[in-house]
């Protein structure tokens, strides 16, 4: 059965066409049947695509420690809020120095992003407001991806870094209606261009927990829209639980507020397992 008509400002985020901008991939892959999809061929979210800062083959350079580079004042999670301050587990995650993703600190020495994040040379900032300055630094020394194919993935850190971390959350904590909030250091501008030094959020409400948007789960309507670099990034309940991690935004971001999240409630075994090593 098609996905139910929402009458909100959500419309325009299922128009256009989709790009996936990951360096081995072409076009972005229907979403064809399955809960939250529409008959076989028909993809609801034409427009959502992985949300890394950039893809693996860019050259774009990194600004230097300790400077800004968000040309102006623009922010994050395009809309959303400045956080005043840093939640103690938000990471920054970097890919041969370069920033690339959002991630958590879900233990002392173990890093949750998402699966496309992964790969290359990474390291971490952990518990800064400033995307390249500030908190405490690892290098990654072991990459995990979650054995079914979800895009969830552990980076095991080469120091323990002791922090307050975030309670993950079970069964019945990411149904539909769940109100939310989500964190990321992402892309400052519609088009997912100019890169903010500092922490953002938004706030809003899961519409849909069974969406399937690039495998993710969780779909968002929130007063800020995912961005490229908000990938990774995690989704809280009112109560600091972690619930999700940031997988597809659109390109361009349209003002509704949309992002899936990949739902970690569903790999909680694998979760406690891994960083229990």
């Amino acid at each position: 059965m098609p996905r139910t008509k929402r009458t909100s400002g959500r419309a325009g985020a299922i128009s256009g066409a989709a790009v996936l901008i990951m360096a081995v991939a072409l076009t972005a892959p229907a979403t064809a049947g399955g809960p939250g999809g529409g008959p076989a061929g028909e993809n609801p979210y034409p427009n959502a695509v992985h949300a890394p800062a950039l893809p693996p083959s860019a050259a774009v350079p990194a600004p230097a420690p300790g400077t800004a580079a968000n040309g102006g004042g623009r922010v994050p999670i395009v809309g959303g809020h400045n956080a005043t301050q840093a939640p103690p587990f938000i990471t920054a995650l970097y890919k041969g120095g370069r920033f690339a993703c959002t991630a958590s600190l879900v233990a002392a020495h173990w890093v949750l992003t998402a699966d496309h994040c992964i790969g290359g040379s990474l390291s971490v900032r952990v518990g800064s407001l400033q995307r390249e300055s500030g908190g405490q630094t690892a290098n990654v020394t072991q990459q995990v991806s979650e054995p079914s194919g979800s895009d969830i993935a552990l980076l095991r850190i080469d120091k323990d870094i002791q922090a307050q971390y975030p309670t993950l959350g079970g069964p019945g904590d990411a149904a539909t209606g769940t109100r939310e909030r989500v964190y990321g250091y992402g892309y400052t501008r519609s088009d997912w261009s100019q890169l903010s030094e500092v922490l953002k959020y938004s706030e809003g409400t899961i519409y849909d927990s069974r969406c399937n948007v690039l495998g993710a789960t969780l779909c968002i309507e929130n007063d800020g829209d995912t961005a490229g670099g908000d990938s990774g990034g995690p989704m809280l309940t009112d109560s600091g639980r972690l619930i999700g991690t940031c997988t597809a935004g659109n390109k361009p971001t349209d003002g509704s507020g949309f992002g899936a999240y990949s739902d970690i409630t569903r790999y909680r075994s694998w979760i406690d397992r891994t960083i229990g090593q």
